[in-house]
């Protein structure tokens, strides 16, 4: 079943499932409109993650918000994918640093995983 951005946004899905795995399983869907919950600002993406009873993660949901350009899409797609692989790899991070270091280094990978040179 093809998503509602196109080949191009499921090919990107596609290599960051082969080439960047996550060890749990991550559900990406489309939402109308997505929202800051502290700050009530418009957001292009989120990645949540689902903890059992023993604070470990069981799974991620990416939501993407519709209408976007596709290659918008695609980079929301590999910035939300990032954080998984960060929380993954390095444990939860706070809101405040969200986008530090280790999640870079994620990004980096997701980017080299689409553009295929990873």
């Amino acid at each position: 079943m093809s998503s509602k951005y196109g080949q191009r946004f499921d090919k990107a899905l596609r290599l960051l499932r082969e080439k960047l795995p996550i060890s749990v399983p991550v559900k990406v869907r489309t939402k109308e409109e997505l929202k800051c919950s502290e700050t009530g600002e418009d957001l292009f993406g989120q990645c949540m993650a689902h903890f059992n009873r023993r604070k470990r993660v069981i799974r991620f949901t990416i939501d993407i918000v519709r209408g976007l350009e596709v290659e918008t899409a695609v980079d929301t797609l590999l910035h939300e994918w990032a954080h998984a692989v960060d929380q993954m790899e390095n444990g939860d991070a706070k809101d405040e640093d969200a986008h530090r270091d280790s999640w870079g280094a994620a990004y980096a990978k997701a980017w080299r995983a689409f553009t295929d040179e990873g």
